[in-house]
């Protein structure tokens, strides 16, 4: 039931970036565990960039790892899903989630096999670069499923 509401809800991102391929590999349907390298990355490259640090939120996880099973469990990759009571954008994913931020941005990728690769791509591509280093952003969440993946940035929640 939470997954269903968490994909009835997406939140468009003020600063919705493009997405990021790599050449996959057979993508697993299953979710995949992510290491803790993100976030250490994260932080470290927003440091850098003279940007506050900033918190995992479980909740916000939640919403980012539905997206990614959605995306792969029905065959697509986008911001929005395709369709139907499905088709959700950020800003609907969110509030179904719980969450009613000021500011909210997603990042999406596909194909990169470790949360370091995929973080190294967002970092290497401006749109993406832009959410990651997004000062009003106090809060993100990182989910994946197989090799796709997807970070949610947030305000608040």
């Amino acid at each position: 039931m939470l997954i269903q509401k968490l994909l009835l809800a997406c939140a468009v991102a003020s600063l919705a970036a493009c997405t990021v391929s790599a050449p996959t590999t057979a993508a697993s349907t299953r979710s995949a565990p992510v290491s803790g390298q993100f976030h250490s990355d994260l932080n470290q490259f927003r440091a850098a960039n003279g940007v506050a640090e900033i918190h995992a939120s479980a909740m916000l996880t939640a919403i980012a790892q539905a997206h990614a099973e959605d995306m792969v469990n029905r065959n697509y990759f986008g911001h929005a899903s395709p369709g139907g009571p499905n088709g959700a954008t950020l800003s609907q994913r969110m509030r179904a989630g719980g969450c009613r931020p000021g500011a909210a941005a997603e990042n999406i990728a596909q194909g990169q096999q470790t949360d370091a690769s995929v973080f190294a791509a967002w970092r290497d591509s401006a749109g993406h670069r832009t959410n990651m280093l997004g000062n009003r952003y106090i809060r993100y969440g990182l989910g994946r499923a197989g090799n796709t993946w997807v970070t949610v940035f947030a305000a608040g929640c």
